[in-house]
């Protein structure tokens, strides 16, 4: 993963072939006001990397519908029209048009939304959701992977502690030799390391414990 310089430039090369002309100063500084931001910059790259009309156009604002265990959903409106997008510090998935709702039965589940009518009776209108501020602003948020005061971390999370030790689940010798491993290097043993986890207990983020002695950008993060 790039980091978030050389992301930024990506993005504004982009920008360069697929924003009108008239608009790009405009589009541009909105990029900026996200750069420090991985969430926002992930939806921008996704998008004009790949224009959902395949016609110019601009990302005007981003709003928030929902975020749940450091998975964003928003929605990027444009002159030409909404946007749904799921997000995290990893990525971007383009999920169609606002007026379409979201068909993908496995994202609705996510969000706890029965169907796509329910997703429409949820977020309409638009304009009631508040535009989307960077992650990292918000300090009930872990500042690595968003997840909210109480959710537990992404797995590889640095923030994540230790349920044996009480260390850095990242730093501590525990995943090791709680494995019997002197390295982990299959998705088997880290789902086996899951599942240790999970029946010792792994520890929710505290806002109040856990993150004041992290950085609060994530450019202090690489």
């Amino acid at each position: 993963m790039p980091n978030l310089k050389q992301q930024l430039a990506d993005i504004k090369l982009l920008m360069q072939y697929a924003v009108p002309p008239p608009e790009l100063a405009t589009a541009a500084a909105l990029v900026e006001k996200h750069s420090t931001d991985r969430v926002s910059l992930n939806i921008f790259q996704a998008f004009y990397s790949y224009l959902p009309e395949g016609l110019e156009d601009a990302i005007a604002v981003l709003r928030l519908l929902e975020r749940r265990q450091g998975t964003f959903l928003i929605c990027a409106s444009t002159t030409l029209s909404d946007y749904l997008y799921l997000a995290t510090s990893e990525q971007a998935e383009f999920l169609g048009l606002l007026a379409e709702g979201i068909w993908e039965e496995e994202v609705l589940a996510f969000f706890n939304l029965e169907n796509r009518e329910a997703f429409f009776k949820k977020y309409a209108p638009l304009t009631k959701f508040p535009v989307y501020v960077p992650a990292h602003l918000h300090h009930d948020l872990c500042p690595f992977c968003h997840v909210a005061d109480g959710e537990i971390h992404t797995l590889g999370c640095p923030v994540e502690i230790c349920p044996w030790c009480g260390g850095q689940l990242t730093s501590c010798a525990c995943r090791f030799t709680r494995l019997g491993k002197a390295d982990l290097t299959s998705e088997g043993q880290l789902e086996e390391l899951l599942t240790l986890l999970n029946k010792k207990g792994r520890v929710p983020f505290s806002a109040e414990e856990h993150r004041p002695a992290y950085p609060l950008t994530p450019l202090d993060l690489e």
